[in-house]
């Protein structure tokens, strides 16, 4: 059967691209190797803000996919446990910090976005439970959550029924080029060949291994990041919050001396879940394909919790999982097509911005795709920036 678009891939982004897609009349195949949002949707925070995010393109972008989830839930008519404008953290121990933490700020501000420097007291009427010996917040009031697996299934459950067609367990084995080097299909697990003049790679961690069956050499590779599931409790924290080494070890790990820091990446990201869990995080590892949790990296990432939250040391973590983030070498996604094989696109990479990006990406690619140019330049994204 042959399909406008192939999209090989169906975690959150594969699932945003297959909606978008079909919302514009596209004849779309989503073809997944395992099961929806098994792979970084499934094992990952729900923080949708920009205050975390690289400033510049990837801060643009951000801020124009925050805009979209503010009527997203309506659009895809089911919920995603969307909480708009909780405000967003990020918690700084000392002066060297807050310094950091203030010059980030004012680059990010000159994307048009309300974030500011705050006192220890003012932030502390926003969250009381935060430890009183914090040197101050950089606080970002637009800044809110959703719930990942609810958002993939939701893109998935309205590209389908605007046409779309999906095919779980069915991995991809070929990227099939005719004699010109233009994608034509792509071959599956059972031998079955789908064909389409596009086909799009969301792979996520795995998606340089999709690449290679088209002869590119992607620069991602899987970033583990393990988290902390707590027990329900009663109303303890309104917003996102994360420590400063978060953005640190994120954007400047060469500035990192300290190697028991570099070894697991360990930082603070926290938010409280609609069933009154905490979810709790955590680590950057490179530890390949491994998803398993280490209890090096759960003590860590419980210690950092209390330091910025003391009142949790009488809650119980009842699950501890791990994660892979899409890591690419200058911390933006990939995104768009390739001029090395033409009718193939990127749409992979967001490494911890996944969720953030998610509906902004889709859209945008979309409008690569069947207009030939994004309403927004994808040019900071290019998958051939790295040639």
């Amino acid at each position: 059967m042959k399909y406008d678009v192939i999209i090989v891939g169906g975690g959150i982004i594969g699932c945003s691209v297959a909606y978008y897609l079909s919302k514009r009349n596209q004849k779309v195949l989503l073809l997944e190797k395992r099961d929806h949002a098994q792979g970084s949707a499934g094992a990952t925070d729900g923080v949708v803000s920009y205050h975390t995010k690289k400033p510049g393109a990837q801060m643009d972008l951000a801020v124009q996919s925050l805009k979209l989830y503010q009527t997203l839930e309506r659009e895809l008519g089911e919920s995603i446990e969307f909480v708009p404008d909780c405000g967003g953290m990020q918690l700084a121990e000392n002066k060297d910090q807050w310094d950091m933490l203030s010059k980030i700020a004012d680059k990010q501000r000159e994307s048009g976005v309300d974030i500011r420097m705050i006192s220890v007291d003012e932030a502390r009427k926003i969250e009381p439970q935060l430890a009183p010996d914090l040197y101050g917040v950089l606080y970002a009031p637009c800044g809110g959550k959703v719930e990942p697996i609810k958002l993939t299934m939701a893109f998935l459950h309205a590209a389908k029924r605007q046409g779309a067609e999906v095919k779980n367990h069915l991995g991809v084995t070929e990227i099939k080029k005719d004699s010109a080097g233009e994608v034509t299909g792509v071959v599956t697990e059972d031998g079955s060949f789908y064909e389409a003049p596009k086909v799009v790679i969301s792979s996520g961690s795995w998606s340089a291994e999709i690449g290679k069956m088209a002869g590119l050499d992607l620069p991602i590779k899987p970033r583990r990041g393990q988290l902390l599931i707590t027990e329900a409790v009663g109303p303890f924290m309104h917003c996102t919050a994360q420590c400063a080494l978060y953005n640190v070890i994120k954007f400047m790990p060469e500035t990192i001396k300290d190697p028991k820091i570099l070894h697991i990446g360990a930082s603070l990201s926290i938010h409280q879940t609609k069933n009154g869990g905490l979810l709790i995080g955590g680590t950057r590892e490179w530890a390949g394909f491994d998803r398993f949790n280490s209890l090096e990296a759960v003590e860590a990432i419980a210690h950092r919790a209390l330091r910025f939250f003391p009142a949790l040391k009488d809650v119980s973590v009842i699950r501890a999982f791990a994660g892979l983030r899409p890591y690419t070498p200058d911390g933006k996604a990939l995104i768009g097509g390739t001029k090395k094989v033409p009718g193939l696109y990127l749409a992979a990479g967001h490494e911890g911005d996944g969720i953030a990006l998610a509906p902004i990406t889709g859209k945008l690619l979309s409008e690569e795709i069947v207009d030939g140019k994004s309403s927004y330049s994808l040019e900071p994204f290019s998958p051939d920036r790295f040639s």
